[in-house]
């Protein structure tokens, strides 16, 4: 008898599950299936408009690098924005159909969110300083930027909530929005090349002004690098005159991230054509001085050198001699 309880109990309760999954799974099912396919459909749309905004994009290709750039940041921000909003409102879907009350809690979640509020301003701040970081352009990724003069490198990656930057030995820093309160960007829009060329006292300041601009307008004419420069070099001519050196300035407007690879070339030409027209560079000498005491040490040793090479009069000599 209690066998049979047993098992017309389980059969219940089979027929029960069965009869939820089939009205109430199913409608789970679908509704994670329509989310999932949601949540691609929004990222294709997002991409297909961000390249139909790069191929609309005028202008030289300084600023349409930048514009695309640009897009590409913006791009990756409502992608995660529309995944997160269409999952957010498939789990509550979820949890309607599979019989809470989400009246009660979104109620609940209204005053969670009110106590999180309170607790969690650093996060409202951080995406708020995301969001203007974005709307105003200050950066992008791609860009090499400087965040509170102390963290600079190459931006791989912006939230709302953080920054993400590459500095040059590899390391990764992690950044919250909302505590960047100077940004320095190396490469926006335009950068320039100033570089400084110290010449000896002795050297024609126009002969070695007239070389420098021979040496840049040089690599300027050449196709492999005129594309990097946006104007002509230009020589300033004596910026200071140094304790040891004649310094003479030179500038050069580049495309962004091109300032450092032209810099590099520049010095090695001027330093080529210096060394062929033997104009001097100086350069610090280390001269070794010996102190009072080694000296001393020194005037001693001489000393005793020179008595012991002088002769030495012998006594009862100068007797003898007179007798």
């Amino acid at each position: 008898m209690q066998m049979t309880d047993w098992t017309a109990t389980l059969t219940e309760w089979w027929q029960k599950a069965i009869e939820w999954a089939l009205l109430h799974g199913v409608k789970i099912l679908v509704i994670l299936i329509l989310a999932y396919l949601l949540g691609k459909l929004a990222r294709l749309v997002i991409m297909r408009l961000t390249g139909e905004v790069k191929e609309r994009i005028r202008g030289d290709d300084t600023k349409k690098a930048e514009a695309e750039k640009r897009a590409q940041t913006l791009g990756v921000i409502l992608s995660v924005a529309a995944r997160a909003v269409i999952w957010t409102i498939a789990i509550l879907m979820v949890l309607n159909e599979a019989g809470f009350n989400i009246t009660t809690l979104l109620a609940g979640a209204g005053i969670a969110g009110l106590a999180l509020g309170f607790g969690a301003q650093s996060v409202v701040k951080d995406m708020l300083a995301g969001m203007f970081i974005l709307v105003e352009d200050q950066y992008r990724v791609g860009d090499v930027v400087k965040i509170n003069n102390e963290y600079g490198g190459l931006v791989e990656k912006i939230s709302l909530r953080t920054t993400w930057l590459r500095d040059l030995q590899g390391n990764l820093h992690i950044i919250p929005n909302g505590e960047i309160s100077a940004i320095s960007n190396y490469t926006h829009e335009w950068t320039r090349v100033v570089l400084d060329f110290g010449i000896a006292y002795k050297e024609d300041i126009d002969t070695a002004a007239s070389l420098i601009k021979e040496a840049a307008m040089a690599l300027y004419n050449e196709s492999e690098w005129h594309y990097k420069f946006l104007e002509p070099p230009q020589v300033l001519g004596v910026e200071q005159l140094a304790d040891s050196a004649v310094v003479i300035r030179m500038l050069a407007k580049t495309r962004p991230d091109d300032q450092w690879n032209v810099g590099r070339e520049l010095r090695r030409r001027v330093k080529y054509i210096f060394d062929k027209h033997e104009i001097e560079i100086p350069f610090p000498h280390v001269t070794v001085y010996y102190g009072e005491a080694e000296r001393k040490t020194e005037r001693e040793v001489r000393a005793e050198e020179l008595y012991a090479k002088k002769p030495i009069a012998r006594e009862g000599a100068g007797d003898a001699e007179g007798e």
